[in-house]
């Protein structure tokens, strides 16, 4: 018995002797010296995207109401709002400031389809749970464009006819805008360069909210052809309107250069004055013509046949419409200023152009061109009066005809004979 008293104290000391032996020979074993290495920016993200979002330290309505915005910019599904030290009725203000984001924000009205949240005390702060259901897509969202200006607004459709868009979200500032005034856009930017697009889009607008300063516009285009065709009518047009052009622009002529040392470079004479702004338009109202009888040779006026520049050009009939838009064309591709005017001859829809020669508008009408030469050709608004009708507050006056505007006007009294500088240019017309 006293053998075994004296045993127990050593083999407690032999076991803890053999346990630290064993602590030691696992720490040898199983330890590690590598660096460290930081995350990747992938799993970061990964990290992040996994992770909650959290909106902390609400403490009036504005961030409040800032916070439920921000959610939905970012498409967040589920968040939880805390509050510390809440200015106001918390329960109140979250009702209002979702109600507010969902049918009062630009945003909100065209993204969210509903707002859920689930208010609580969590010891010495309040906790909101949101939740977020969308009736637009994360992708949606991202498309949204800002146009602040109308400017702005008519560049971008412009290019979206170009380019073939067929879905288009944009944030306007128009507290007046309705579906129609964005159709309007479409339309003003599709006639203000007929080459953009060779088709007129069917356009389905939907606006976010009904009302207010800022809404979002969504539009569906429709222009009844394939991708395909579209380009290939697109690059037909573009063929046609080269031959329809060719020759028509003038190209700067080079300044002559005098005669210098050898072994030194030329040097250019000084530039000529500035044309006579009467020969400028008459050089301008000759091209005019010599498109003008060209487009009357390769498109014949047909009122029941299509109503684009394509159609004047590329096949061969077009209507009024078609017609106008075919010269509104030729005049951009050589730099004469141009529109399209949409009225009335006789009581009928027609449509014809004016143009800017020097700085005065004359209305042209290529649809009655008879012998190479239009009926309407750089008329003033005189003229037209009793047959043709349009909004004269849509367009520019034209206050006298061509030729009444091209000639001189004589001097009182006698007068010394002009010198050969001086003398009127001669009408071409």
């Amino acid at each position: 018995m006293d053998l075994v008293r004296r045993l127990v104290p050593v083999l407690f000391a032999l076991g803890l002797l053999l346990a630290a032996g064993c602590s030691s020979l696992f720490d040898d074993s199983y330890s590690s010296r590598e660096p460290y290495q930081a995350p990747s920016a992938q799993e970061e993200a990964a990290e992040t995207e996994e992770e909650e979002p959290a909106y902390d330290n609400i403490t009036n309505f504005a961030a409040l109401r800032r916070a439920v915005l921000q959610l939905v910019t970012d498409h967040v599904e589920s968040a939880q709002l805390q509050f510390t030290n809440y200015d106001g009725s918390i329960s109140q203000d979250i009702s209002t400031a979702c109600w507010e984001v969902k049918s009062s924000t630009a945003l909100g009205a065209f993204a969210v389809d509903y707002i859920s949240y689930d208010l609580s005390r969590i010891v010495s702060y309040y906790q909101a749970e949101v939740n977020i259901t969308y009736k637009r897509s994360a992708a949606q969202v991202d498309a949204l464009e800002r146009a602040p200006s109308v400017s702005a607004l008519t560049a971008r459709l412009d290019r979206a006819l170009r380019d073939g868009d067929t879905y288009l979200v944009l944030e306007i500032a128009d507290a007046s805008a309705t579906a129609d005034t964005v159709r309007a856009y479409v339309s003003e930017a599709y006639y203000a360069d007929p080459l953009a697009c060779p088709v007129l889009p069917e356009v389905e607008v939907g606006l976010f909210p009904e009302t207010g300063v800022s809404r979002i516009a969504e539009m569906t285009l429709n222009y009844g052809l394939e991708p395909s065709e579209l380009h290939q009518r697109r690059s037909a047009l573009d063929e046609a309107l080269a031959s329809l052009t060719g020759g028509l622009l003038p190209g700067p002529s080079p300044a002559p250069e005098t005669a210098s040392p050898a072994g030194t470079p030329a040097v250019p004479s000084s530039p000529e004055p500035s044309r006579d702004p009467r020969a400028e338009a008459l050089d301008q109202a000759d091209r005019l013509k010599t498109l003008c009888a060209r487009l009357a040779d390769r498109c014949v006026l047909d009122e029941r046949a299509g109503s684009t520049a394509w159609d004047a050009l590329a096949g061969g009939a077009a209507d009024s419409e078609g017609l106008a838009l075919a010269l509104k064309a030729g005049c951009q591709a050589v730099g004469l200023d141009c529109l399209v005017v949409a009225g009335r001859v006789d009581g009928e829809e027609h449509y014809w152009n004016m143009v800017t020669l020097a700085g005065d508008s004359y209305h042209v009408d290529v649809s009655g061109t008879s012998g190479g030469t239009p009926a309407v050709f750089l008329s003033g608004d005189e003229q037209l009066w009793g047959v043709y009708w349009w909004d004269t507050s849509e367009y520019p006056p034209c206050p006298e005809d061509f030729r009444s505007a091209a000639e001189p006007v004589p001097s009182p009294g006698p007068s010394p004979a002009p010198s050969p500088s001086g003398a009127p240019l001669p009408m071409t017309l």
